[in-house]
C-alpha cells in the first residue's frame, strides 16, 4: 500500500502541470485571435495612412488625365464655290478633313463626279446657281437665270439645275447675280422655287444692294448671308489676311460665314491655317448649322 500512494502522489503534480501548460497555451491562442479580430475591424484610414493611398506602390492603379477641351470661342462656316471644274480639288479637300460646304456648279463638267466621289464624307453641299450679273461682267457658265426670263422659264432652269443633284444638296447660293439679286420681283421668283423645294439659301452677296437674304426671311426660308471673301485677291498674304478676319470676327460676333473658291492655293493656305482655327477657339461647322 505504501508504494501505490508514493506512485499516486508523483502522478499528480505531473497531470497539474500538463493542465497547466494547456491553459496557458489556451490563454495565447485566444490572445492572438482577439488581436486579429480587432485588427479586422479596424477602418481601412487607419490601416494606411492618408499618404499610403489605400494601395501598396506596385498595385496602385492608373488614374488617367483629364484632357481639357478648349471652348469653343466662334463659328465658321466655309463655303468653297465653282466647284466642279477641277478634279484635283478632291485630294486637297481631303487633306483639310473640315465639314466644309461645297457649292457645286450645275452644268460644269465635273460636278457629278466630285459630288459622287465626295458625298459620303464630312461635307455639306449645296448649289451653286448661276445669276445674271451686272454689264460688263458676264456668266458664261451654262444653267444662267437672267431678269429677262418669265416665271416660267425661270422655274424650267432651274428645276433643271437643281434636280441633278438631289437629294445630295441641301441649299442653294448664287453664283454671281449682281444684277439678277437686285431685283426684287424675279428675287421672289426665284426663293419661291427654291422653298417648294425646302431647300436653304445663302445670299453670296455679290452686290450690296442684294434684296436676296431680306426676301428669304419674308418667305420663312432658311437664310443666311456671306461675312467674308476669302480669295478676291490671289496674292497669299492678301488670302492670310483674310483668315485672321474672319478668326477675329468670328470671336468678336459668335460665327461668320466665309466663301473661297476651289482653287489650290486657297485649299492650301486654308489647310495649314486649320491650327490657328484650333488655337483660338473655333470651329469649323456646315453653313447651314449657322442660318436663321
Amino acid at each position: 500500500m505504501i508504494k501505490k500512494e508514493n506512485n499516486f502522489s508523483f502522478f499528480v503534480p505531473l497531470v497539474l502541470f500538463l493542465i497547466l501548460c494547456i491553459l496557458i497555451a489556451g490563454a495565447k491562442l485566444l490572445q492572438k485571435l482577439t488581436e486579429e479580430k480587432k485588427i479586422e475591424e479596424k477602418p481601412l484610414a487607419k490601416l494606411y495612412p492618408p499618404e499610403a493611398k489605400l494601395y501598396p506602390p506596385e498595385i496602385t492603379p492608373e488614374i488617367p488625365k483629364k484632357v481639357e477641351k478648349k471652348r469653343i470661342k466662334g463659328k465658321v462656316a466655309i463655303i468653297i464655290d465653282d466647284v466642279g471644274w477641277n478634279l484635283s480639288i478632291i485630294k486637297e479637300l481631303e487633306k483639310i478633313n473640315q465639314p466644309l460646304t461645297l457649292s457645286i456648279l450645275p452644268k460644269a463638267p465635273y460636278s457629278k463626279k466630285i459630288l459622287n466621289e465626295l458625298k459620303d464624307k464630312n461635307y455639306q453641299f449645296i448649289l451653286h446657281l448661276p445669276l445674271e450679273p451686272k454689264p460688263p461682267s458676264q456668266c458664261l457658265d451654262k444653267g444662267l437665270i437672267t431678269t429677262n426670263m418669265d416665271e416660267e422659264e425661270i422655274k424650267k432652269i432651274f428645276e433643271d439645275n437643281v434636280n441633278d443633284f438631289l437629294p445630295y444638296i441641301k441649299g442653294i447660293n448664287n453664283h454671281m447675280g449682281s444684277l439678277y439679286t437686285i431685283n426684287e420681283e424675279k428675287m421672289r421668283i426665284l426663293l419661291e422655287n427654291i422653298k417648294e423645294k425646302n431647300l436653304f439659301f445663302v445670299d453670296s452677296l455679290t452686290s450690296s444692294k442684294s434684296c436676296g437674304y431680306r426676301i428669304a426671311k419674308e418667305l420663312g426660308i432658311k437664310t443666311g448671308k456671306r461675312d467674308i471673301f476669302l480669295d478676291i485677291s490671289p496674292d497669299p498674304k492678301e488670302i492670310n489676311k483674310k483668315i485672321d478676319e474672319v478668326i477675329e470676327k468670328a470671336i468678336e460676333k459668335g460665327s461668320v460665314i466665309a466663301i473661297g473658291h476651289s482653287k489650290t492655293s486657297t485649299l492650301n493656305i486654308l489647310k495649314n491655317r486649320l491650327s490657328d482655327f484650333e488655337e483660338n477657339g473655333i470651329k469649323i461647322v456646315p453653313v447651314e448649322s449657322l442660318l436663321e
